[in-house]
């Protein structure tokens, strides 16, 4: 259950911070960026209305009742988190200012970037030499931290403990390489022939922040 802390955190988000918006329709998923114009606490989140062929594409799901998902990223100095919610369209603004007011949430789901806790995710990728493009082993990316994580493919006897290799993982419009170390290999069930990899991430705590950004925003709009 959302915090007290969370909608704070909320209500307190600067103008301007971009935000993720994904209208939920029958057949597709229509995926906008925006930017806060404000937080009406309590009562609405007002956002900037695009401009670009996305949003003109997405004109016939603006409207009044449509359903979203709203996801933003709070950083600071001390603390960096994901905020994601369901919510609906209020209103569509054009007179006064290009706005779309959206209804504030009842429910708030927090993700925390900085924390070593892992984030549980499910998303194809793969391990290559970390001096060649050759694919190593193709799996899925199980879950991920700023200090680490877990790739999940075929289970293989001649990886090496403490080894270097590149993570390919597979967004939407890119594919993201991550230099990893790998520092444990343990078999799952017997029958699946598959094994978990624990990694540490070998990148600079500012690009690993930026990198697992990226990855966890990708998961939650899927």
């Amino acid at each position: 259950m959302p915090s007290e802390k969370d909608f704070k955190t909320l209500d307190s988000l600067n103008c301007n911070t971009e935000v993720h918006l994904q209208l939920l329709t029958p057949t597709q998923t229509i995926r906008l960026r925006s930017r806060l114009i404000g937080v009406d606490p309590g009562r609405a989140v007002i956002l900037s209305l695009g401009n670009d062929k996305a949003w003109q594409g997405a004109t016939s799901f603006l409207r009044e009742r449509q359903s979203v998902v709203i996801r933003v990223v709070k950083s600071d100095e001390h603390d960096a988190n994901i905020l994601a919610f369901r919510s609906t369209i209020q209103q569509v603004v054009s007179s006064t200012g290009r706005w779309l007011i959206i209804t504030y949430p009842r429910e708030l789901q927090t993700v925390s970037l900085r924390q070593h806790s892992r984030v549980p995710i499910n998303i194809k990728a793969s391990l290559t030499a970390i001096d060649s493009s050759e694919v190593i082993a193709s799996g899925f990316l199980k879950d991920i931290s700023i200090k680490g994580g877990a790739f999940a493919a075929e289970a293989r006897s001649n990886f090496i403990i403490d080894s270097q290799f590149k993570l390919n993982v597979e967004l939407d419009d890119e594919i993201l390489t991550i230099a990893v170390t790998l520092k444990n290999q343990q078999e799952l069930e017997p029958q699946s022939g598959l094994a978990q990899y624990g990694f540490v991430l070998d990148t600079e705590e500012q690009e690993t922040e930026a990198l697992v950004q990226k990855v966890v925003l990708h998961h939650l709009n899927s």
